[in-house]
């Protein structure tokens, strides 16, 4: 069976372990501390802050995920379906209804994946005090016998909110007495996660300490997937590893990806060696093939342009002469506005003063058609 997993949040024997990461995040939660955690997509936010609350034990997770909520009425259904998502087995659904009857809430429960879903009377308008009374349900769950850790994952889209900043008003004048709970709010839109919590302005100004998630140590992370290999009999030269982590940008979750594709194209008792790369990007690129179509068809040929010289010359300078010549002579003006759509795609991204694609198979994708 192959044991490579990847686009979920993994724990126990399949999270490769962080433990100078696990034992600040457990000393800032056991302080009942605030944190903002920030890092790029795919790094692995999700899976440490879930990997160090089983290690803690004695704490339960509200987990709550923001990516891509529009409107108030949305956040607060999804922090209701999350503390029902942790009561579920407990059969403490019913208590928690009681306590917001003044919304009118319903649910219902999906048949196949048992996820619950959240609805309201629409004639009843949301308010602060809506918001207040959300945050005074969660804070009910905390106890010295087992506290609460409340995560907020991608927190960046709370900005999406026409009323964003007072939700955060609101959010932060609770959040600010539950001393002793420990919220944690990760995102991976940098610049947006740094001015939530760092800018004057800001309601949520220096209201949690930060914690930065970086790629794993190449080395034990090499060993651990090295090992899962080993478990197939199969082996990996070094250079095959080189080009893995190169491809992927030492970012965990597309390394995961591209192993758990060369298992899939290897057999038993064979070393996998530089020949295997194409097979298992061919692989992925049948598996990703639609959602790179329905990018082509929604950028205009220029934009496909600058994405291909990304693609080719890096993004490290975009807008430099040199990068315009490699695309024909193209104004640097009509670069920068290409980039700026594509940014907003999701396309790519800027980190550490580059652009680098959100998809690193993408990228490889385009290269290898010569788009």
């Amino acid at each position: 069976m192959n044991p490579f997993k990847y686009g979920q949040i993994v724990q126990d024997k399949d999270f490769c372990q962080r433990p100078a990461l696990i034992k600040r995040l457990s000393d800032v939660i056991e302080k009942g501390q605030n944190v903002y955690i920030q890092g790029e997509r795919r790094i692995g936010k999700t899976s440490l802050i879930c990997e160090c609350v089983r290690q803690l034990k004695k704490h339960r997770l509200i987990y709550i995920d923001l990516l891509e909520v529009k409107t108030s009425d949305d956040f607060i259904k999804r922090i209701i379906a999350a503390i029902v998502s942790m009561e579920q087995k407990s059969g403490m659904v019913e208590q928690i209804f009681k306590k917001l009857a003044h919304i009118h809430p319903t649910i219902s429960f999906d048949p196949m994946t048992g996820m619950p879903t959240i609805g309201f009377d629409g004639s009843i308008p949301f308010s602060q005090d809506s918001i207040h009374g959300i945050l005074d349900l969660i804070y009910s769950y905390h106890s010295k016998q087992r506290s609460i850790v409340v995560v907020f994952d991608e927190f960046q889209d709370i900005l999406n909110l026409k009323n964003s900043k007072e939700v955060l008003a609101v959010f932060r004048s609770k959040v600010q007495f539950h001393s002793d709970v420990s919220y944690l709010f990760s995102g991976s839109v940098c610049n947006k996660m740094v001015g939530i919590f760092s800018d004057p302005d800001s309601p949520f100004f220096k209201s949690a300490t930060s914690l930065s998630v970086g790629p794993l140590d190449k080395d034990n992370f090499q060993k651990f997937l090295s090992k899962k290999f080993t478990l197939g009999k199969r082996t990996v030269v070094q250079e095959v590893w080189d080009r893995i982590f190169e491809i992927c940008s030492d970012v965990p979750g597309d390394i995961q990806q591209f192993c758990d594709a060369l298992w899939d194209i290897s057999t038993k008792q064979e070393q996998i060696t530089i020949e295997h790369i194409p097979m298992a990007l061919e692989t992925i690129f049948a598996h990703e093939f639609k959602g790179y179509e329905t990018t082509l068809k929604i950028i205009s040929g220029q934009q496909l342009q600058v994405l291909t010289g990304l693609a080719r010359m890096g993004g490290k300078a975009p807008t430099s002469a040199e990068f315009s010549r490699g695309l024909g002579g193209i104004a640097v003006s009509s670069i920068k506005k290409s980039i700026e759509r594509l940014i907003n795609l999701k396309v790519v991204f800027y980190i550490e003063e580059e652009y680098r694609f959100t998809n690193p198979f993408f990228r490889a994708w385009l290269l290898f058609k010569s788009l």
